[in-house]
């Protein structure tokens, strides 16, 4: 069932930024071709209605005015759309008669004519006051389905699942489905269903907030619908040396949030869950070793290890202990309580969650070199597109494999011919690195290194205000399987309190952690995460893209934050382009070897010519790019595209060019694929100028 409505309104309307394809836009004060340009592109559509002028339209909506916009709307009737159509429809009487009214009397007073277009103007904005509450419904829906999808993410991104509608007693405890074949198709139908729902709105009827989410979501769901290859779900599978599950979720479970005693029962059904969870997660990686795609030898082999380590210690865990803490400052328990939920939770964790990890060990032992495959992705049949659709999400970027590679080779080269400028020039700076005395930095403690940051970003960044956290280390048995730190994501709803972990297992030295607490504290992922869900923006715009915002701007300011350490000019430099040449040459083997094909002989000759001839060496990086391909894009297309956009941005400012404003706009922005951050900017950028130069 197709249905069709036509309006013209004064300077609502702006263009969508996905494409011009929905809506239909003109510019043409009595006529309303668009609905005839409409009828061509949709001519099996029996509902739509072509017409001429505004006396031959009297079944369309139309308010002249001045530059009037005309809109029209198309779309196949759904439970959101029917509900619209069926309000808009109610309000059409009221339309037709203010427009129209009756036609005998030629000599109608101009009061009565005036009266008439504001009853109608009352409509059309009625029309689309409309539309934003039920694009509003339709993302409350989506933003319910998505946060109760399993337990963990209900638990950490959302802190009073009342005040969202949702029922927590309803909700059966699990840590969540594994992909099979029937849930994908699932998915894309779901995806399917929900891509047709948002092109039914009348973009320019939608607040500007809506608009960026709106397209936001349809470039994921683009993105989604392209994965029409079966094979592609097992292309990667849930488990990877360093971020696969079984490195992440004793984390994971550690930080459960505990707000009520309910939580603690739901924390303990998770962790019964474990065994039914590993056991799907087990017959999905079976699945991919029967077709040829499962993990290397080697990448096994550091999967073992990491849950051997995990295994090591029994009674000494760090979820023991960390529950155990957690329970002792919960309030309202008798310690009679206290006791017994820390036995539960020692039973559970020796008797059945480290069961399952030991029924993980024995699977991976027995398919080690087992359908093991070698190579990148990009060795897989359609491996190359799967790849480059995997980038695009991922990063943010509509960039293309090859385009991603020359841009990458071209910044590493830059980064070289810099550095050997600088080291050239500067013997000074030459010895301190022939004697790795570069960037030495005072010891202090992480929350006086974030202190120091928290300040001394003030002449870069817009304020934030008061924020707390808490920084913890990585327990010793994860230290060798986990990054270098990382930023435990808040609810959205209560993100006032934040937790950092660090890993300091290879003797971090003092400008590297400080460095990284850049990165995950001030200005990185806290700083953002917080400054962002401070502006009271729908919590769906933290689900819907990639990590290329996220990361780009982390590694952005972590690369910044090189200059508040308080080292000399030359030597911050020096310390940056460093920074930069690792993020650049892991990520251009990574994008070889699983966008290009490279085989481990092929990134040998390439790493030779760039001065690294240990085999060794290589064997490492190859096993680590196939053992969690692309891990590395997020953190450098992210960070080139974020720092394009200040490049340009500051070329066409010029000496009007301010970064904390400049920071302010991508921040408030938030996160989103960077051709729609650039499309806003270019406006923002011209209307500071224009302010600039009329100052």
């Amino acid at each position: 069932m197709e249905t069709v409505l036509c309006l013209a309104f004064g300077r609502v309307f702006l263009r969508p930024y996905r494409s011009m394809k929905h809506p239909v836009s003109i510019r043409d004060r009595s006529t309303v071709h668009g609905c005839a340009y409409g009828a061509q592109k949709h001519p099996s559509s029996p509902a739509f209605i072509s017409c001429a002028s505004v006396s031959d339209c009297p079944v369309s909506v139309i308010l002249l005015v001045a530059d009037a916009a005309a809109v029209c709307y198309t779309g196949k009737m759904n439970k959101i759309s029917f509900k619209r159509i069926i309000s808009i429809i109610t309000l059409l009487p009221l339309l037709a008669g203010a427009l129209f009214g009756c036609r005998d009397d030629a000599s109608r007073q101009s009061y009565r004519q005036f009266a008439q277009m504001l009853e109608a103007a009352h409509a059309v904005v009625q029309i689309i006051e409309l539309e934003a509450e039920y694009f509003d419904i339709l993302i409350d829906e989506l933003f319910v389905d998505y946060v109760t999808s399993d337990s963990i993410t209900l638990n950490y991104y959302v802190a009073d699942p009342a005040s969202f509608g949702i029922d927590i007693e309803s909700i059966t405890p699990t840590l969540g489905e594994v992909a099979t074949f029937e849930t994908m198709n699932q998915d894309i139908w779901e995806n399917h269903e929900y891509e047709e729902e948002f092109v039914d709105f009348l973009y320019g009827a939608l607040r500007p907030d809506q608009q960026i989410l709106y397209d936001v979501l349809t470039r994921s769901y683009d993105i989604s619908l392209k994965w029409d290859n079966d094979d592609f779900l097992y292309y990667t599978g849930y488990i990877h040396p360093n971020t696969g599950i079984q490195a992440q979720l004793p984390i994971i479970l550690a930080e459960f949030n505990f707000r009520s005693p309910a939580d603690i029962d739901i924390y303990f059904k998770l962790l019964e869950d474990a065994g039914r969870y590993f056991g799907d997660i087990i017959e999905f990686e079976r699945e991919r070793s029967r077709r040829g795609m499962f993990l290397s030898e080697a990448n096994v082999d550091r999967v073992l290890e990491n849950i051997e380590s995990f295994l090591a210690h029994r009674e000494d865990n760090f979820m023991i202990t960390v529950f155990n803490d957690m329970i002792d400052g919960y309030g309202g328990l008798s310690e009679h309580q206290r006791e017994q939920y820390k036995q539960r939770n020692t039973d559970l964790i020796l008797n059945q969650f480290m069961t399952a990890y030991e029924n993980l060990h024995d699977a991976m032992s027995e398919l080690r070199g087992v359908g093991a495959h070698e190579g990148g992705l990009a060795d897989l049949p359609d491996g190359r597109r799967y790849a480059e659709m995997r980038m695009q999400y991922t990063t943010d970027s509509d960039i293309a494999i090859r385009e991603a590679d020359t841009w990458l080779r071209s910044e590493l080269d830059a980064v070289f011919q810099r550095l050997r400028a600088i080291l050239t020039t500067d013997r000074q700076l030459a010895e301190l690195l022939n004697n790795d005395a570069l960037g030495e930095l005072p010891h202090d403690t992480p929350e006086n290194y974030l202190s120091m940051l928290e300040a001394a970003i003030a002449r870069d960044f817009p304020p934030l205000g008061p924020v707390s956290y808490t920084v913890r280390e990585v327990h010793a048995s994860l230290q060798d399987h986990l990054s270098p730190a990382f930023y435990l994501t808040p609810a959205v709803d209560s993100f006032q309190d934040n937790v950092i972990y660090i890993n300091l297992g290879d003797d971090v030295d003092n400008l590297s952690l400080f460095t990284t607490l850049a990165h995950e504290g001030f200005p990185g992922h806290m700083y953002q995460t917080v400054y962002f869900n401070r502006q009271s923006q729908h919590p769906v715009r933290n689900f819907f893209t990639g990590l290329g915002y996220s990361e780009g701007w982390a590694t952005y300011v972590e690369i910044e934050s090189f200059r508040y350490a308080g080292l000399g000019e030359n030597e911050t430099e020096l310390l940056q382009l460093m920074q930069k040449y690792d993020l650049l040459f892991s990520s251009r083997v990574d994008i070889a070897v699983n966008g290009l094909g490279w085989d481990i002989d092929r990134l040998s000759e390439w790493m030779g010519e760039m001065g690294f001839e240990d085999r060794d060496i290589v064997e490492n990086l190859f096993h680590t790019v196939t053992g969690d391909p692309l891990r590395f894009l997020p953190y450098s297309i992210g960070y080139l595209e974020m720092s394009a956009l200040r490049q340009k941005t500051e070329t066409t400012l010029g000496r009007y060019f301010n970064p904390v404003e400049f920071h302010r706009f991508i921040l408030d922005f938030g996160p989103a694929p960077f051709s729609l951050i650039e499309w806003h900017l270019e406006d923002w950028t011209n209307n500071e100028l224009s302010k600039a130069l009329a100052a």
